[in-house]
């Protein structure tokens, strides 16, 4: 494979890799912040981000958003911003049985959302 003219030898390896996907975790305490994957998240897939066996969950964010909740048998405290929810949260965008990560605007909402219910 030949470089572009100006492109370098990691940039051309990195255009053929798979596209990190963007998601947000929310975590017990009810903190949150971005959390990567290599690609979409399948519905009950253990994440080694998050560990644990995941149940799918809605998260009320309105529609094209959806989520899974880690759940592993231990005893969470109750998270903060789910009050139903004991466990993390990963949020990202519907995508018939898979999870996609979501846009640089879909996460500026997403967080927006999430304060708003703290």
């Amino acid at each position: 494979m030949v470089a572009p003219a100006g492109a370098t030898a990691t940039s051309v390896v990195q255009n053929h890799m798979a596209k990190v996907h963007e998601y947000i975790l929310v975590a017990v305490d009810g903190t949150c912040g971005v959390t990567k994957s290599n690609g979409p998240i399948c519905f009950q897939q253990s994440r080694q981000e998050v560990g644990g066996h995941f149940e799918a969950y809605d998260p009320q964010l309105g529609d094209g958003y959806t989520a899974q909740v880690n759940e592993d048998g231990r005893r969470f405290k109750a998270n903060a911003l789910f009050d139903d929810v004991a466990g993390n949260v990963l949020i990202g965008r519907a995508h018939g049985a898979e999870m996609w990560g979501l846009s640089v605007e879909q996460r500026a909402e997403v967080l927006t959302l999430l304060k708003t219910k703290r």
